[in-house]
């Protein structure tokens, strides 16, 4: 079995961020290489520009809680807005994917999202059901 370089694994986010994410910045993702100027980063699968979402990611153990999600797309993502009385933009990610890769003999991963959205969007998403819900036609459970 082969899986291609680059191929992006799905996890949800309460597996990733099990005590949620907080949006610090978003900006036009770069790309660098070796003796040339940073230039627009544009995903490879999709051909969309780049925008990294910068965070903070409180279940992160030791110095570093910082966190990073990409998102491909044609605009800016807009953060959701921040919660009253406290510095906090909380924001929940769907279609969220990671990419493995190794630098200096470590296993790291860039995690990839389709967008971004407010945890009361989220939420308001996971009760009503969609048209592509595995359950929907299906006879209700017996009781």
């Amino acid at each position: 079995m082969a899986i291609a370089p680059g191929h992006r694994f799905p996890i949800t986010f309460d597996e990733l961020f099990p005590q949620g994410f907080f949006v610090l910045k978003v900006e036009r993702a770069k790309e660098f290489a070796e003796g040339k100027a940073p230039r627009d980063a544009v995903d490879k699968l999709s051909g969309l520009p780049v925008w990294t979402v910068q965070g903070t990611d409180p279940s992160a153990r030791g110095k570093n809680t910082g966190m990073v999600v990409k998102i491909a797309s044609e605009y800016q993502p807009v953060p959701p807005e921040v919660l009253p009385g406290t510095p906090f933009r909380p924001a929940v990610f769907v279609g969220l994917k990671v990419s493995p890769y190794v630098r200096d003999g470590w296993v790291n991963y860039t995690v990839w999202a389709d967008e971004m959205v407010s945890p009361q969007d989220a939420a308001r998403s996971r009760k009503s059901p969609s048209k592509s819900d595995s359950t929907a036609g299906a006879p209700p459970a017996a009781a």
